[in-house]
């Protein structure tokens, strides 16, 4: 994850635009359309460098560089080095720049074995809010100088930006090596031509009210007769609802469900039609509480179900999960709602479960997302063993998997009782210290209403 993390380079400090080469087709440093980024021993941003990163990896080097007097020297850490995982970090300008001129930012770069550089880009202020951000992938290095390009995807959205720059590289193979970036700058090339905007197609239900995020945005450009690709972030494209009736889409390329039905998001750059599209279809909440369960309450030991007495639980969404969950009311019936659904540990650790006695895991699952095949969801049971605490070599687990042909098999708009024997969680070969229950999404299956979590006999 990339978190702010500001580093501004000791070597800089003192130094004035007055110390920089006058080559600038814009004119002095600090009007507000100035491309440079970094020129000699002139920077006209503050380095801040990426959360998990060798945070000293960025120094001036006076020896090695393109042309001038000085260029970047980016030490990439090899695996295992205690100063950061990887060199990255973005160069943010301290005040907003006027990028319209440019087509381009371009750079020259050298290493000190052939590489490859995972990613470089623009528009990226390292804020976590930014909406111009564009990157290259896989740039290939050498041991000689090397002038890359990346194409500005629309430049005329580019009327206040402060990511001017950044670039995220880790070791080749079992080491690390040197990097060397220099004359980092926006330039209007005149050889980039032939926009083909592509947005990737797919087929994303969801619930009214939601709200998705369109993703998979990229721009091939022809670049002096080669083609360079980028992937682009939502806010330079124009967006289209089918039906606005059921789904609208604002600037920044996010979706709102309406109501039910049906709708094709699809995507312009400019004037230039993206292809692909997004068929969104749209399913109401559920409008019915999940089936009551009639089994005896001798006979039940309940963690969330309102015919029962719940056991203590610590937590519906652990600090280590990813997903958001919140309590709702169905049909007069208390509800757990999943959303962003990556996966949730649902925790009872302060005093863990004996279900030595107990024939059966039961779950009902409610999901507006199980039509894009091929959808998967997943339901997890850990026990911590003997010692009751996590860890110790003795615990169990097992994961089971629902989908399309599953038994029961999952499906969309609808309750779906999953009613497990536990000779089904082969790898659970202990069950008196239940202390942990996952359930997981696989990247379609992103909002899930969840009741009557129970173990019976």
């Amino acid at each position: 994850m990339r978190t702010r993390n500001a580093l501004v380079l000791a070597a800089f400090v003192a130094l004035t635009a007055s110390a920089c080469r006058d080559d600038s087709p814009t004119g002095l440093a600090g009007t507000p359309r100035d491309g440079r980024v970094f020129i000699d021993n002139f920077i006209a941003s503050d380095f801040q460098a990426f959360g998990g990163s060798k945070l000293d990896a960025v120094q001036l080097d006076t020896e090695t560089k393109y042309r001038g007097s000085a260029s970047l020297r980016v030490t990439i850490p090899a695996p295992g080095d205690p100063t950061g995982g990887y060199a990255g970090g973005a160069f943010v300008a301290s005040a907003p720049r006027d990028l319209t001129d440019y087509d381009a930012l371009t750079f020259y770069a050298r290493a000190s074995v052939a590489a490859t550089l995972n990613v470089a880009g623009i528009g990226n202020d390292n804020t976590g809010n930014s909406l111009y951000t564009a990157e290259r992938n896989a740039i290939p290095l050498t041991t000689a100088w090397t002038k890359v390009v990346i194409p500005i995807p629309l430049a005329s959205r580019l009327t206040a930006e402060q990511g001017l720059f950044f670039f995220a590289e880790g070791a080749e193979g079992a080491t690390g090596y040197t990097l060397w970036l220099d004359d980092i700058r926006y330039e209007t090339l005149g050889t980039i031509t032939n926009p083909r905007p592509t947005l990737a197609a797919a087929t994303i239900t969801t619930e009214v009210g939601a709200t998705q995020n369109m993703t998979g945005l990229g721009v091939t450009f022809a670049v002096a007769g080669a083609d360079i690709a980028v992937s682009a972030f939502p806010a330079y494209f124009n967006w289209t609802s089918s039906n606005t009736a059921v789904a609208t889409v604002n600037a920044a390329g996010r979706v709102t469900a309406v109501s039910a039905g049906s709708a094709n998001i699809t995507a312009s750059l400019g004037t230039t039609a993206a292809t692909g599209a997004v068929s969104l279809v749209t399913v109401a909440p559920p409008a019915t509480a999940a089936p009551t369960p009639t089994y005896a309450a001798g006979d039940v030991i309940s963690l969330f179900s309102n015919p029962y007495t719940n056991v203590a639980v610590n937590t519906w969404s652990a600090d280590w999960d990813q997903a958001d969950v919140a309590d709702v009311t169905i049909g007069g019936n208390a509800t757990k709602r999943y959303t962003n659904l990556t996966f949730a540990g649902i925790e009872f650790t302060g005093a863990p479960i004996n279900a030595t006695t107990m024939t059966h895991f039961r779950m009902d699952i409610w999901t507006p997302d199980a039509a894009a095949a091929p959808s998967a969801f997943k339901v997890k049971l850990v026990d911590f063993g003997a010692n009751g605490a996590f860890g110790g070599g003795d615990d169990v687990e097992h994961e089971l998997t629902f989908n399309a042909t599953s038994t029961p098999a999952l499906a969309s708009g609808s309750w779906i009782t999953l009613d497990i024997p536990f000779t089904q969680f082969t790898g659970l070969t202990t069950r008196a210290k239940l202390a942990q229950l996952i359930i997981v999404g696989d990247g379609r299956i992103n909002t899930v209403y969840v009741d009557n979590v129970l173990l019976h006999r």
